[in-house]
């Protein structure tokens, strides 16, 4: 299947620095790109995307990562190949996630899991945005068949193997944070809930980027109520004793007598899809200024059991709802995820990579490292609020021995969480044939090519992989490491080790 001669335009856009977790999803590579417009399943896991789905798992931190590579988990028909979406890829059942295990959220199929996009038959405009540049292949579009069933895991069958768009891109290599916009014929015959598939594939890797946007395609020449999305209830488990409250608000502010309470008085009640159902059952009934629902076949609002969206319709004075849990306070948790026991001084310099995970509040996390006197020598503080920050801490004039890496969460209320995990730190064997090298890594990053030997903060030579492969060993930041020689999870993607 030859993609066509069209090749794509770009236009910048401001940069948006995305923090990916690497204890979360182990298979990631660095930060990529998604389509921003309509907005992508994952890219709506996102806060950038609204958060308008919820339960995404890992892929809400970085919904530009959905790549399909070598590495990943699941493949079709068996084993890798280099081929489109019609000859290889994701393994069926495993499509919406690029065939990334950690990704498996996105999988989940159902008519109302996923907040859809309401488009037009005919020309649309699909946009992509780059949070990293590749040279890029091609691009394609694919769409269910008019007999799929939204109720079942995506298939190749669920899918017209015929692309709705195969756009040449003629090697381009757009630039962080820019866009492309692509052109898409929506068939006239479809109507209703459909998923549209959007591939971008890499020339100078072997990945290809996955990302699957859900619409609801307006066919039927009837007139569809103005609704305004204000937000989403998604589901998620609750305890007795717990409370759910609505703030309604207007231009004047938060209208009180217009809260809808609800009580989670039996274990039923308490399930992750029962009480958001229940919730958009009493608001309905309300008469609030908005709904709280799905929307189905005529357009109408109705509760539904799991995700709930809340709608307002053209001339109501509702502008946002708010959901507010009161719920028993929850032990705080603190975890330290990808931090080494042993790490090598080269010139008495390394650098520490690993994440911090809190849990039950929000926190302040911030990171400090001590010496063997109990003297502190490199502090790094998160943003307040980000509960699951990755660390980079640069280590320079330091000696051999053991050292402390403590980690704080400080809460706007409540207890104070610390955990420590002590390292060591050794010199670099000088002998031992480790051979002749070009670079210390990560030194001369963009010039690294097939058969480009560098020496790894292991003290161990590695030497880049040809091609396709060789695109990996470029792909290297201090928030990304995954290609990192002999340290990072997915190196031996890239590297041999000599």
């Amino acid at each position: 299947m030859l993609p066509s001669t069209r090749a794509s335009a770009l236009r910048k856009l401001p940069l948006a620095i995305t923090l990916g977790l690497a204890s979360l999803a182990t298979q990631q590579a660095f930060a990529h790109g998604y389509v921003e417009s309509p907005k992508s399943r994952a890219f709506m896991c996102n806060s950038a995307g609204g958060n308008l789905n919820g339960n995404c798992g890992p892929v809400t931190y970085e919904p530009q990562s959905v790549e399909y590579s070598p590495s990943v988990a699941h493949h079709y028909p068996k084993d890798y190949c280099a081929g489109d979406f019609t000859q290889c890829g994701p393994a069926n059942g495993t499509i919406p996630a690029g065939g990334i295990a950690s990704f498996s959220q996105l999988n989940e199929q159902t008519a109302t899991r996923w907040q859809k996009t309401t488009i037009k038959p005919g020309m649309n405009e699909f946009t992509w945005h780059y949070k990293a540049g590749h040279a890029s292949a091609y691009y394609q579009f694919y769409i269910t068949k008019k007999d799929w069933n939204p109720n079942q895991p995506l298939t190749r069958d669920s899918f017209e193997l015929t692309p709705l768009l195969n756009e040449n891109a003629g090697g381009a290599r757009p630039q962080s944070g820019s866009t492309t916009k692509h052109k898409v014929n929506i068939p006239a015959d479809r109507s209703g809930y459909h998923v549209i598939l959007a591939t971008w594939k890499i020339a100078d890797t072997a990945a290809t980027f996955y990302q699957v946007i859900d619409v609801n395609i307006d066919n039927d020449g009837a007139p569809v109520p103005d609704w305004k999305i204000l937000g989403a209830v998604q589901p998620e488990e609750l305890r007795v004793g717990d409370k759910v409250k609505t703030r309604v608000f207007t231009n004047a502010g938060e209208q009180q007598n217009r809260q809808t309470v609800l009580n989670i008085e039996t274990a039923e009640q308490a399930k992750a899809n029962t009480w958001p159902f229940l919730l958009a059952q009493k608001v309905n009934k309300a008469n609030a200024g908005y709904l709280m629902g799905e929307l189905n076949a005529n357009n109408e609002v109705v509760p539904h059991y799991g995700k709930n969206t809340m709608y307002a319709k053209k001339g109501s004075d509702v502008v946002n709802v708010e959901i507010q849990k009161d719920q028993p306070s929850i032990p705080g948790e603190l975890k330290i995820s990808g931090l080494q026991a042993e790490y090598t001084l080269k010139d008495g310099a390394t650098d520490l990579h690993f994440n911090a995970i809190a849990q039950g509040g929000k926190y302040t996390v911030s990171s400090t490292v001590f010496n063997g006197k109990n003297e502190s020598i490199a502090h790094v503080q998160a943003e307040p609020g980000n509960n699951m920050p990755h660390f980079s801490i640069p280590l320079r004039n330091v000696s051999e021995g053991e050292y402390d890496v403590v980690v704080v969460a400080k809460p706007e209320k409540g207890e104070q969480l610390q955990q420590s995990q002590r390292i060591t730190l050794k010199a670099e064997e000088t002998g031992g044939g480790t051979g002749e090298y070009d670079f210390v890594f990560p030194k001369g990053l963009s010039s690294y090519k097939a058969g480009t030997k560098v020496l790894g903060k292991d003290g161990k030579v590695y030497e880049c992989k040809p091609f396709p492969y060789s695109g990996y060993c470029i792909q290297w930041n201090a928030g990304a490491i995954h290609y990192e020689p002999g340290t990072g999870s997915n190196w031996q993607d890239a590297w041999i080790r000599k």
